[in-house]
């Protein structure tokens, strides 16, 4: 039994430079890069910061797309219950919840809590916010299943068509953030219309959010007045900025510049395991060489997963699930680096190197060449450092990769034109198993929709119909570690590191911590001295 090692890499924020909101003038100017920008001394007059995120969405409504993710790393919306840094439920806009039965779940919304408009939330407004999500947004259609919703004052019940034991933490998923739908689809979209500690003052698409204390958040007062964020793709770039002071506070720099800011008192380094895993995708359909299982075991054994942790930091990952979850990782047999076993596997099942030229043929004597696509992710450059990696292990066991670095992977994942796919992917981001397992791995055509690989096993299909029936959290955890073996033992990916993730800034700002879930990132906690 190996106990697996996490790691991973903030899939979280980051974003360009904060200056002045509300009714102050702001001065920031915008770097032909994406980023931001000198500090207004006005504003610093305020407890205001400038912050970076390497993402800001289109649009700011938590319905469409993953938009949600960015309103409640800005502070801006917030779900009926979120998770800790244990990755458990905890209370938020609900203050109390019980499972009735296993198709029935009640919700008791929090008394005296309004949204930024000014409108109270009460159990009908959170229905109507569940509702348009589930309408707008076919993932909220998967992960509730719900038949229908009744609300009664502050008391919320919703009803599902079928046993949805993973309902509970699905609904810390941001695009469940209550807002008032009353708004117009387009304040919603620019104003978010939320119940965070910040609410938004301007809005510049994919650019710049100004945002502003709210004050009637129910939660206490924000430590700031006013945050400037803005956009800052590169890692490095984020990482200039915040030694210019241009911006006070960034997270997701990577590991080899991060060092520029630990043991350094002028400035705060925040840094812990996230439930992220650095994936190398690996093509399960016919159209791929990887097709073969005994081919994917090989390439399993020969590459070296501590050696990448090394290099971009984190550790070793032996699962499909990191180290931070409490999925069972120390019960399961991972396979680990050996370069000739690797070597005998491919021997054996006949990828030889006929013609001598250093690199294996396949079983009928065509060059075995394999793509490996890249693409930067999460504004970190630890994607092509792991592809350049994996190349150089494989071609010590005769393996031949071409990388191709791409801007957008998404058409080639449509026409399933590569071998492997580059990934930084959360494997909790409900704190749950199921929705990694059942979205990559299943086949289904309503909850598979990104199995982007062709794979498919009847057993991980078994598990996942069997946690839609399993409400004890403990017995869940012991279904995803089967599911772990499985995937282990079929070699379906190379899960390589795990990541850390963290969060940087000027030593002035105060109590800015990394949290484990990367959906919480500006909270009423962070303030300036």
């Amino acid at each position: 039994m190996k106990k697996v090692f996490s790691f991973i890499l903030a899939c979280v924020l980051a974003v360009g430079a904060f200056a002045g909101c509300g009714s102050e003038s702001s001065e920031s100017d915008t770097a032909s890069d994406g980023g931001a920008v000198s500090s207004n001394s006005d504003a610093e007059a305020q407890k205001h910061i400038n912050v970076a995120f390497f993402w800001i969405s289109a649009g700011l409504d938590p319905a469409t797309d993953y938009d949600g993710w960015v309103t409640s790393r800005l502070g801006t919306s917030e779900t009926l219950i979120k998770l800790d840094d244990e990755l458990k439920i905890e209370e938020c806009l609900a203050d109390k919840w019980e499972n009735i039965d296993e198709n029935t779940w009640y919700f008791h919304i929090r008394e005296d809590v309004n949204f930024t408009t000014g409108n109270p939330v009460t159990a009908q407004a959170a229905a109507d916010s569940i509702m348009r999500a589930v309408k707008e947004n076919p993932r909220a259609e998967e992960y509730l299943k719900i038949d229908h919703i009744d609300a009664d004052g502050q008391d919320l019940t919703i009803v599902t068509k079928e046993p949805n034991a993973a309902l509970l933490n699905n609904m810390s998923e941001p695009v469940f953030s209550i807002i008032d739908t009353s708004c117009s689809d387009e304040e919603i979209r620019s104003k978010v219309c939320g119940t965070g500690p910040y609410m938004v003052s301007e809005f510049a698409s994919e650019s710049k959010v100004e945002l502003i204390a709210n004050p009637d958040y129910w939660g206490g007062k924000a430590g700031l007045d006013s945050i400037t964020v803005t956009q800052i793709t590169d890692s490095d770039a984020r990482a200039m900025a915040l030694q210019s002071k241009e911006i006070d506070l960034t997270n997701t720099i990577d590991n080899t510049t991060l060092k520029l800011f630990t043991d350094n008192s002028d400035y705060n380094v925040s840094s812990i395991i996230s439930p992220r895993v650095n994936v190398a995708y690996m093509n399960n359909a016919d159209s791929s060489p990887l097709s073969d299982v005994e081919l994917r075991k090989a390439i399993s054994y020969a590459v070296d997963r501590e050696s990448y942790a090394e290099l971009i930091g984190g550790s070793a990952a032996h699962s499909a699930y990191s180290d931070s979850t409490p999925f069972g990782n120390d019960t399961i047999e991972a396979i680990e680096y050996d370069p000739n076993k690797a070597v005998e596997i491919l021997d054996k099942a006949g990828y030889t190197d006929k013609d001598n030229d250093g690199f294996r043929e396949d079983k009928v004597g065509d060059p075995l060449k394999l793509k490996y696509l890249q693409a930067a992710d999460h504004g970190s450059a630890d994607s092509a450092i792991l592809a350049q990696a994996v190349q150089s292990d494989l071609k010590k066991v005769g393996i031949d990769v071409e990388i191709l670095a791409v801007e957008n992977l998404s058409d080639y994942q449509s026409s399933g034109d590569f071998d492997f796919y580059t990934a930084n992917d959360n494997s909790a981001p409900t704190g749950d198993p199921q929705l990694m397992l059942e979205t990559m791995y299943t086949t289904s055509a309503t909850s598979g929709k990104q199995n982007l690989t062709g794979y498919h096993n009847v057993e991980i299909d078994k598990i996942i119909e069997e946690m839609n029936k399993t409400f004890d959290t403990e017995a869940r955890y012991k279904l995803a570690a089967q599911a772990s073996q499985v995937l282990n033992d079929t070699a379906a990916n190379l899960f390589l590191t795990n990541s850390y993730i963290n969060m940087v800034s000027l030593a002035r700002v105060k109590n800015a911590v990394q949290p484990v879930c990367d959906y919480y990132f500006i909270t009423k906690d962070i303030t300036v001295e």
